[in-house]
């Protein structure tokens, strides 16, 4: 490579670029862009792989029934962190240059997510009184109540994760999931040993671990924060603004993601649940890689669109969809070559066995929505949420359709289908919108509006 295309590159991959910079400064930032980069793929991995011994540890050392409660459990706490994200960490992360008082405007986010995860927890107790009153399985009140006790902690410590990201302090994140990971482990391995892993006794691993990570960011990260409840008003009615559509794209891409483990316990029971979460942690290999990204998208979309307009937000996004094209390709190769015999070697029992083309499908199905997400995570950089919205909106309901129809006809591989039709679909509709509503001579000023 040329000295000057290095330092082409360096000048595209600076985040804050404002100006051109040269010479040892450039080298600078082309490091510490890079470094940000590998912490964030290193922060995604422990957080992905955590997720995936807890799945592992509860197919080898439970049975498929526990491991669907589990599953349709998680995917419970993944629509209250939708919810958060939408509502208040995005937002945040959007309009924390807008908004007077940095402190405060953290304060109020804050806040935000306290609300949020107090209302979750009154909701979800008040699920759970009703469960035991009328009788319902005793384990599935049980496990109401842990994810009921769990969910302040599940939501700060993923405030704390989005809060540092926003701020480009990307090795605060990973100290952080470094000491839930540990800890979490930790226990699961002891209940391992102990014969006492179950799905609630996992949750509850889980819902300790956040504690202690959450209880203790809280305490470092103090400083950060100023008390002074005149600005929550402003920080609420911009999040909503922007956070009401936000959430409804998030609820219908949550919907997408998980609608084929809803309707798996509906038709067919934990245990086929069970068999197909197992198929989706094999295709979460690639998980680290694409959230370990994604994570650092919407920053580095708000710089772009900020310092260089539509133009610079169609350059960010088409090279980051190529990037993630690019590697998810490499990964569907490994799928469709090796993913049933690395499900045969992670998932002993004779039930995992033989689904080869189901976790090729699926893994096609993560390479076309990882196609789609730069274009989404765009818009909303460019503040065009109610279009995300709508879009996902249509592929969701899409999704349900064709999974209650195709799995009714041909099981677990036409759900697979169902799934990949509806991400295509959806992706495709977002990159439609981006293009026709961010042309390439977009700006915003220093309000934030277009």
């Amino acid at each position: 490579m040329s000295a000057k295309q290095i330092a082409a590159a360096a000048t595209v991959l600076q985040p804050y670029a404002g100006k051109p910079v040269s010479g040892p400064a450039r080298w600078r930032s082309y490091w510490r862009h890079s470094a940000n980069h590998l912490a964030a793929l290193a922060d995604q991995a422990i957080v992905s792989g955590t997720s995936f011994a807890a799945l592992i540890m509860l197919g080898r050392w439970t049975d498929a029934n526990q491991l669907g409660a589990y599953a349709t459990a998680v995917s419970l706490l993944a629509l209250l962190l939708a919810a958060q994200e939408s509502l208040i960490t995005r937002p945040y992360t959007i309009q924390m240059d807008h908004l007077s008082g940095a402190a405060e405007h953290a304060f109020s986010s804050l806040l935000l997510s306290v609300a949020l995860s107090a209302a979750a927890t009154c909701v979800l107790s008040a699920a759970a009184l009703m469960l035991s009153a009328i009788d319902a399985h005793p384990r599935v009140a049980e496990i109401t109540w842990a994810l009921a006790a769990m969910t302040p902690f599940v939501l700060t410590r993923e405030f704390a994760r989005r809060f540092a990201f926003a701020h480009f302090k990307v090795f605060h994140v990973l100290l952080l999931d470094c000491a839930v990971a540990a800890s979490n482990l930790v226990f699961l391995s002891w209940l391992s040993w102990t014969g006492s892993l179950s799905a609630l006794t996992a949750l509850t691993a889980t819902g300790i671990s956040c504690a202690i990570g959450s209880l203790g960011w809280l305490y470092v990260a103090r400083r950060e924060f100023a008390f002074r409840l005149g600005v929550l008003r402003t920080t609420l009615k911009a999040s909503w603004g922007m956070g009401k559509w936000l959430l409804s794209g998030q609820i219908a891409l949550q919907v997408q993601g998980y609608v084929a483990y809803w309707l798996t316990m509906v038709i067919a029971g934990a245990a086929i649940t069970g068999i197909y979460a197992a198929c989706m942690s094999i295709v979460s290999f690639a998980n680290p890689m694409l959230f370990g990204l994604f994570n650092i998208l919407t920053p580095k979309s708000v710089r772009a669109f900020r310092t260089e307009g539509g133009a610079g937000l169609r350059r960010q996004a088409a090279l980051d969809a190529l990037l993630l094209a690019a590697l998810m390709s490499v990964f569907c190769v490994f799928v469709l070559l090796a993913g049933e015999n690395v499900m045969g070697v992670v998932y002993p029992g004779a039930e995992y066995r033989g689904h080869g083309q189901i976790l090729t499908v699926l893994a096609l199905s993560a390479l076309a929505g990882a196609i789609g997400a730069p274009a989404s995570i765009a818009l909303a950089s460019a503040q065009h949420t109610r279009a995300v919205a709508g879009v996902m909106s249509f592929a969701a309901v899409l999704n349900v359709a064709l999974v209650w129809a195709l799995m009714t006809h041909w099981g677990f591989l036409g759900a697979a289908y169902a799934v990949l039709i509806a991400e295509a679909v959806g992706s495709l509709g977002r990159w439609i919108a981006f293009l026709a509503l961010v042309p390439a001579m977009a700006r915003v000023d220093s309000h934030g509006s277009r």
